[in-house]
């Protein structure tokens, strides 16, 4: 049975997609033409931040991140459970201090005025991607660990 894509999974795809097409253009700009297209690059790099940052939460979602299987397969099955939920919580918690800290970022990107090198659009646009990304990571873990303690 085929799995519906999470709404994480689209909007990497779709990031995916520009950002062959740019790299494509930025290929046939040097190439062909002779000349660089600055502002691809910069985009390039900030939609791969986004990628990564949105791959994080569906993984999770998908229960496909890393994981130490050893360290549980001694243990009784009552016990690994609560290990999960441990990890869970963990998990919530290093992805708190990432909202907290991007937020702090993006807080600062906008009082200082900060514009990217190439395209000078405010920095805070493309900051957004860490406490974003960090919220949508939270919801995944706990939606992952109520699943769990519900047997699902």
């Amino acid at each position: 049975m085929k799995k519906s894509m999470l709404i994480e999974e689209r909007i990497i795809a779709v990031l995916l997609c520009i950002m062959v097409l740019m790299v494509f253009a930025q290929i046939l700009s040097r190439y062909i033409f002779h000349t660089s297209l600055s502002h691809t690059e910069e985009l390039v790099r900030y939609f791969f931040v986004w990628v990564t940052f949105f791959g994080i939460a569906a993984a999770v979602a998908r229960k496909k991140h890393l994981s130490v299987a050893i360290a549980t397969s001694f243990l009784p099955e009552k016990f690994v459970k609560w290990t999960r939920i441990a990890s869970g919580v963990c998990a919530v918690l290093f992805a708190a201090v990432i909202l907290f800290t991007g937020v702090r970022v993006v807080l600062l990107q906008v009082r200082t005025h900060q514009t990217t090198a190439a395209l000078g659009m405010p920095m805070w646009i493309m900051g957004l991607a860490i406490p974003v990304c960090a919220l949508v990571l939270i919801t995944r873990v706990i939606l992952s660990g109520y699943k769990l303690w519900n047997g699902r």
